[in-house]
């Protein structure tokens, strides 16, 4: 692990403090027209012999919050293999793929209302990672430190990635209560809403379609070493 460096340090700090200083000037601001915030109780507060103690435990609870959602919990396990996607048209919708995903297709890609076509799309690479660390889609997608609309596949683009079995050199059939099913995981956008598509592949090939929100705050287990499969960004 390397080492903060004193100019890291500094910078940091000063993030913080301009962040925050923005940060109590609007809720001051916010109390003051609700009434319940004057001269002489700011006065009382500034004064307050607990007040950097009480400061210094929110920042270090904060900090600690953001160093954890910024933990790797993936490893890249495609390595320099490359995988590409087809070229696809966008009217493929994992709704309407019931012969595909014969093994199950959740209800909710339809109720919620993701049978919405999208856009053609060129050749694209794509990076298998596994979990190594237990974490929210939040979390896990966050640790790879970039724009969540960059992680996104289209429906089509998932579908494509089925259909062209590029899954076979990833698959795992190892944990208990899976019932024999490896598990692949898609980040796409809806509108303005991201979504997840979990896919299980069976030990005899048949194929499980789940739909999740990315906001829910279920905690994923490494032990079941899921796969996450995203665009190769730097393609």
């Amino acid at each position: 692990m390397s080492e903060i460096t004193s100019m890291q340090k500094y910078a940091l700090a000063s993030a913080v403090e301009a962040l925050a200083r923005e940060a109590v000037e609007k809720v001051i601001d916010e109390l003051e027209k609700g009434g319940s915030l004057n001269g002489a109780i700011i006065q009382r507060v500034k004064d307050n012999p607990h007040l950097a103690i009480k400061i210094m435990g929110f920042i270090k609870k904060l900090l600690v919050e953001m160093v954890e959602d910024a933990t790797d919990r993936l490893r890249l396990i495609s390595g320099a293999e490359i995988l590409t996607l087809e070229p696809t048209d966008g009217t493929e919708v994992i709704a309407e793929e019931g012969r595909l995903f014969s093994g199950y297709l959740d209800s909710d890609f339809r109720n919620w209302n993701t049978n919405v076509k999208g856009n053609p799309k060129k050749v694209q690479n794509v990076h298998v990672h596994e979990m190594t660390k237990d974490g929210t889609f939040d979390q896990i997608y966050g640790s790879l430190g970039t724009d969540l609309n960059a992680l996104c596949l289209t429906q089509a683009q998932i579908i494509r990635f089925f259909k062209q079995k590029l899954h076979n050199s990833y698959l795992i059939h190892e944990k208990p209560g899976d019932a024999g099913y490896a598990w692949f995981l898609f980040l796409f956008k809806v509108g303005n809403e991201f979504f997840v598509a979990s896919v299980g592949v069976g030990s005899d090939g048949s194929l499980r379609a789940i739909i999740y929100r990315f906001l829910s705050d279920d905690v994923w287990e490494a032990e079941s070493r899921r796969r996450f499969v995203v665009p190769q960004l730097n393609q």
